[in-house]
């Protein structure tokens, strides 16, 4: 029986990544810095990349960006339900920007359930992810170029997390790879946020 690989890489770091800005749907580029995560991850990922079958990609600018510095020579499929989080009303403003608007407590205290107004629910962003996810072709090695927000969702249904909670998560570096093994019904996840290509920690917010 085949065991499949599916490698999925958060997309490099952004000018609002580094301010703290809500980006979700936003199409915001990559920064320099995400640039230079990306070129890193593209000479790790150097020997590895002719043995790759397929290269998704969220199709917001920062996931394709990073999709094509990685795998230049790929296409790359892009598809809508690897996006981020819509959050709706809150993007392009920092949490502490948001918390003194009047529809935050009542989102925050359950996005899981609830939708960002004018957004969506992480319930929402997992049921399109694990779409996706459930729909791919039995090849041996595919890699998804995503966010945060869509790997932390993936996860959470690998583990069968029924109700994943705010803040409580994995912690996923920009340009880092995760990866979930298959193997009839088995499912494994083999690793989470290396990013051993990325030489320091120095500049590394904690920030989606």
């Amino acid at each position: 029986m085949l065991m499949r690989q599916l490698t999925l890489i958060r997309h490099g770091m952004t000018a609002w990544n580094k301010t703290g800005q809500f980006q979700g749907h936003t199409d915001i580029s990559l920064s320099v810095e995400g640039r230079k995560q990306a070129r890193a991850l593209a000479k790790y990922l150097a020997k590895a990349t002719p043995t790759v079958d397929l290269v998704y990609s969220s199709p917001l600018m920062r996931a394709v960006e990073t999709a094509k510095i990685v795998f230049p020579d790929f296409e790359i499929i892009q598809d809508g339900r690897l996006k981020e989080l819509n959050f709706g009303v809150f993007e392009g403003f920092t949490q502490i920007e948001n918390e003194a608007q009047s529809s935050w407590n009542h989102w925050y205290s359950d996005p899981f359930k609830r939708k960002a107004p004018e957004g969506e629910s992480y319930e929402d962003l997992r049921l399109r992810a694990v779409d996706w996810m459930e729909g791919l072709p039995e090849l041996e090695r595919i890699v998804a170029v995503a966010h945060s927000g869509t790997i932390q969702m993936l996860l959470s249904h690998i583990l069968g997390i029924e109700h994943p909670l705010w803040r409580k998560r994995f912690y996923l570096r920009h340009s880092s790879i995760t990866r979930i093994l298959f193997k009839d019904k088995d499912a494994i996840i083999e690793r989470v946020n290396d990013a051993r290509h990325l030489s320091t920690v120095q500049d590394d917010p904690f920030l989606d």
